[in-house]
C-alpha cells in the first residue's frame, strides 16, 4: 500500500457521524415604540424671571429667620423650665391641707390669733378621693390631662375661636388653660404674699388671677416645669386640695 503524504485529520466519536442541525426559532422583535418629541420649554420672559428671583430669594431669607428664631425660643423656654425646676419644692409642702376657718382674725400687728367658720377636712389625694369626682374634675377642666405636656396648643385654639365667636377678645372668657395651667396660677407662679408688695391678700390674689398675655406665657413655662418634675396625679392632688370646689367642699 502507498502512503500518501498528506496527514489525516482525527476521528473523533461526536463528529463520526456529524453534528445534527437545530432550526433555531425565529426570535419575535418588539415593534418599536416611537418617542414622543419633547416639546421645548417655554422661555420665560426677563420680567417673569426677575419675580421668581425675588420670591424664592424671599422664601429662603423666612425660612433662614425661622428657624433661629425658633432655635433661639426653644433655648430661652429650656432654660426658664430648667431654673424654676430646681425652685420647685416638694409636692407634701404645695398640698395646702391647713387646718383652718373660713374667716381668719388678726391682731393689730396682723398675725394671726384665731378662724371662725367650717374647717378643713385635711389634704386629699389623686389615690384617696373619690375616682368619680377624680374623673368628673378631669372630664370638665381638661380632658386631655393625662395626654400633654403641661400646655395644649389645641385647647388655647380652641378657646380662641370660641372667644371670637361670641365677640370677646382672643383671651376673655375661655382661657384654654390646662389642669396644670391652673394649678400654676393657684400657686401664683412660686410668688408668696409679701405685706410690703401687696396692699392685703386679696391684691395679692388678683394680682395672680391676672389674664394677660405675659401672664400665660409665664404660666405655660412654670406649668412645664410641673409637669417635669411631678407627676400627673400628684398635680391633680394639688389642683384637688387648692382650688375652689364650692361651698362646703
Amino acid at each position: 500500500m502507498s502512503k500518501s503524504g498528506g496527514k489525516k485529520t482525527p476521528l473523533v466519536a461526536e463528529n463520526r457521524y456529524g453534528a445534527k442541525k437545530t432550526k433555531r426559532k425565529p426570535v419575535k422583535r418588539k415593534p418599536a415604540t416611537k418617542r414622543k418629541r419633547r416639546t421645548p420649554a417655554r422661555k420665560r420672559g426677563p420680567i417673569v424671571g426677575f419675580f421668581l428671583k425675588i420670591l424664592r430669594w424671599c422664601f429662603r431669607l423666612i425660612w433662614k429667620v425661622t428657624w433661629r428664631v425658633t432655635a433661639v425660643v426653644a433655648l430661652v423656654v429650656g432654660l426658664a423650665v430648667g431654673y424654676i425646676y430646681t425652685t420647685l419644692p416638694d409636692v407634701t409642702e404645695l398640698l395646702d391641707g391647713r387646718a383652718r376657718g373660713s374667716v381668719t382674725l388678726l391682731d393689730y400687728e396682723g398675725e394671726v390669733f384665731a378662724w371662725r367658720g367650717d374647717q378643713f377636712g385635711g389634704e386629699v389625694t389623686a389615690q384617696t378621693v373619690s375616682k368619680h369626682l377624680k374623673n368628673a374634675v378631669v372630664a370638665t377642666e381638661d380632658k386631655r390631662f393625662y395626654r400633654h405636656v403641661g400646655i395644649s396648643p389645641r385647647g388655647v385654639a380652641s378657646a380662641v375661636r370660641i372667644n371670637l365667636s361670641e365677640g370677646r377678645g382672643p383671651l376673655s372668657g375661655h382661657g384654654g388653660s390646662t389642669i396644670t395651667q391652673q394649678t400654676a396660677k393657684l400657686l401664683c407662679l412660686g410668688v408668696e404674699y409679701d405685706k410690703d408688695q401687696w396692699k392685703d391678700e386679696a391684691a395679692y390674689v388678683n394680682d395672680c388671677r391676672r389674664g394677660s398675655m405675659s401672664r400665660k406665657i409665664k404660666e405655660a413655662v412654670y406649668a412645664l416645669a410641673m409637669e417635669a418634675k411631678y407627676t400627673k396625679d400628684q398635680i391633680l392632688s394639688i389642683y384637688l386640695n387648692r382650688a375652689y370646689m364650692g361651698g362646703g367642699a
